[in-house]
């Protein structure tokens, strides 16, 4: 018994207490983010638009986060990563009550890029912090300990968002609003003293000028984990269409998005801890990837609901391999560099997967099916495979 306990508990000894608040921060902050779950469906069964208006709409929504993670990382290496989190969470708040009251399409297009914008601000800040209070030997577990917060309020948002959307829509915007003023004033007060010490030594703000859109090998990496972005994106955009398309309920959506939240948040730390002990880390992101490819190519065949938990199991369990590492590879990459840039990059992957993915995605299901789709998801997710495995082995090693 002792040793299972020790199991699950070890796996966080030993991190910051700064990494805990920062991680309390994403918890509240994605428990209120049930938003984006419920976007597309809000949008064809709420307002009334098509597969292909609603893809336009959610690659409005990614194309703001391509430039809010831009923004967000050269703001970091000017502003600092305090600043910078602080101006994205409150900025936040009202496009959140803003979106329940427009119908317009061309309005809400603007919005939800405004919006995406602003919210994606946050994210490259994040994980400049978490470099900062984190050392080497522990940074895996610190980013994972974020992503598991992450997670948490993946299950508690989306949870929740199926109650509140089957009541009223609107409501799942206004508790989003309200959780982002909560995670902002939590950080506001537990930061804002440390910062100021900080400040003074220049250890917030980048003076070097190496920048990562001149390392051509990272840049090349960078390319095919946003092939691997866009596969994983699904979740958030046509996923949510194909369990609505073979009769799950929003209840039923909820839950399962809920499910995934759970699961890894009680086996995300001890797993990480685990694997780096018996893998390097390329093999453990080759592994996940692999279970990515499973957890979609079972759709291809299956849409009973006991299949769906194995491949939702699968594509979950993908994201404790693939998304924390990747971090790591990229925060030791930027050492002595832009930092704030370098992560910025990194956090792009996913506003791009944002922008291309909804686009991708419906587009392939109205003309060809959703057997089509996630065939060709497959596809790519070996594509991916194949050149982050070429591109770290042959090309980042040599100066990692």
């Amino acid at each position: 018994m002792n040793r299972i306990f020790n199991f699950f508990i070890s796996p966080y000894k030993g991190l910051a207490k700064e990494s805990w608040m920062l991680s309390v921060v994403m918890l509240v902050y994605r428990s209120g983010s049930m938003v984006l779950p419920f976007l597309g469906v809000y949008l064809t069964e709420k307002l009334g638009f098509s597969l292909k208006e609603t893809g336009t709409l959610l690659s409005f929504y990614g194309l703001g986060a391509i430039l809010g993670s831009y923004l967000g990382g050269k703001m970091v290496d000017k502003m600092g990563y305090f600043k910078v989190q602080i101006v994205s969470l409150f900025l936040c708040i009202p496009g959140l009550l803003l979106i329940p009251e427009i119908k317009n399409f061309h309005l809400l297009s603007i919005i939800l890029f405004l919006q995406s914008t602003f919210s994606e601000i946050f994210l490259p800040a994040n994980s400049v912090a978490i470099t900062k209070y984190s050392s080497l030997e522990n940074r895996a577990r610190a980013f994972s300990l974020n992503r598991l917060a992450l997670n948490l309020g993946f299950f508690i948002g989306p949870f929740l968002g199926g109650i509140l959307s089957s009541v009223f829509y609107n409501l799942i915007f206004y508790v989003n609003a309200i959780a982002a003023f909560i995670s902002g004033s939590i950080l506001y007060l537990f930061f804002k003293d440390k910062i100021k010490t900080t400040s003074k030594n220049n250890d917030t703000i980048s003076q070097n000028k190496h920048s990562p859109y001149k390392d051509k090998y990272f840049l090349i990496f960078i390319l095919f984990c946003v092939v691997y972005a866009v596969c994983l994106m699904q979740l958030f955009s046509t996923l949510p269409l194909f369990y609505k398309n073979v009769g799950l309920s929003k209840i039923e959506i909820g839950m399962i998005f809920g499910y995934c939240g759970l699961l890894l948040f009680m086996i995300e730390m001890p797993l990480v801890k685990w694997l780096t002990k018996v893998l390097n880390i390329i093999h453990i992101v080759i592994l996940g990837l692999f279970l990515l490819f499973t957890g979609y190519f079972i759709l291809v065949f299956f849409s009973d609901i006991y299949l769906i938990l194995i491949s939702i199991t699968c594509i979950s369990i993908s994201n404790i391999l693939v998304i924390p590492f990747l971090s790591t590879i990229t925060s030791i990459r930027a050492e002595g560099k832009n930092i704030g840039s370098y992560m910025g990059l990194f956090g792009a992957i996913f506003s791009t997967a944002l922008f291309i993915s909804p686009f991708l995605g419906t587009f392939l299901a109205q003309n060809y099916g959703f057997r089509s789709l996630w065939l060709v998801v497959c596809i790519l997710i070996i594509i991916s495979i194949t050149g982050i495995y070429f591109t770290y082995t042959k090309k980042l090693t040599n100066s990692i």
